[in-house]
């Protein structure tokens, strides 16, 4: 009978940690990547990296194309970036970046289709002064054209679903994993183990969480040298500066648990 306990409650306590780590993962990608207002939030600091005004000078490059195709002048990326660099200090450009992140939001949510592009007469006149000092000729044939550049996130999937079933998962995930837990400390035999088995799990996801958010942006990410992985570098990073807290309550409950199961062991 007692062997029969075990089994279930071994169970009972595998299914609430697979619901909890369905409530956890789905907690923090609403905290962070499936949060409309985390990357705005951000959008100051995104405008100052150097990979994302990387992207923003392909943008340029291709908004360019069709003066530079017919002159046969180039530009060199290094130097488009530098314009750019120059650009985002300039407050008007940087509200429109802010602007432009918060529409790239929407794609990501599957709220907005309409175009993640800055541009305009003001940053036209900036960009066409700043490529005058390279070439004067391409520098007024950009004074006479309306650049519209297209920004890092222009071409983000839709993963307005995903968010909505997070949103879904989260309360039904958690709720199940409580009870699914408590079950498991009613039925099994040695509820210490219980006890530490979740505080062990606990500990891990905080780690998890460190992994993905601080570890693999800072230190994976940049060693690939794709676009792609240098942005989600610098967005990974930039969204997951606000979940500190999350990390630390994770980690801090397992470790009460763990102590406590500890505590209980000694007492039986």
């Amino acid at each position: 009978m007692s062997s029969l306990r075990r089994l279930l409650g071994n169970l009972l306590l595998s299914l609430g940690i697979l619901a909890g780590t369905i409530a956890i993962l789905a907690h923090l990608c609403l905290l962070t990547i499936f949060n409309p207002n985390r990357l705005a939030n951000d959008a100051q600091t995104l405008s100052a990296s150097p990979t994302i005004q990387s992207a923003i000078a392909d943008g340029l490059t291709n908004a360019l194309a069709p003066i530079t195709g017919v002159s046969g002048i180039v530009v060199s990326h290094a130097e488009l970036q530098s314009i750019v660099a120059a650009a985002m200090r300039q407050p008007q450009v940087r509200d429109q970046f802010v602007s432009a992140i918060r529409q790239a939001d929407g794609h990501l949510l599957g709220t907005n289709q309409a175009p993640v592009t800055i541009g305009g007469p003001g940053l036209t006149q900036f960009i066409a002064a700043g490529i005058s000092q390279y070439s004067s000729s391409l520098g007024n044939a950009v004074q006479q054209t309306n650049l519209r550049i297209a920004i890092p996130g222009a071409d983000l999937p839709n993963l307005g679903p995903l968010a909505r079933a997070a949103r879904i998962a989260v309360p039904i995930a958690t709720d199940a994993a409580i009870v699914l837990f408590l079950l498991a400390l009613i039925i099994h035999k040695a509820r210490s183990a219980v006890i530490a088995r979740i505080g062990k799990w606990l500990i891990a996801m905080s780690i998890v969480a460190v992994l993905i958010f601080w570890a693999l942006p800072t230190y994976l990410l940049p060693k690939i040298h794709l676009s792609w992985a240098l942005l989600a570098s610098v967005i990974l990073k930039a969204t997951g500066q606000g979940v500190t807290v999350f990390y630390l309550e994770l980690a801090v409950s397992g470790v009460i648990l763990y102590l406590l199961s500890k505590i209980a062991t000694k007492l039986v």
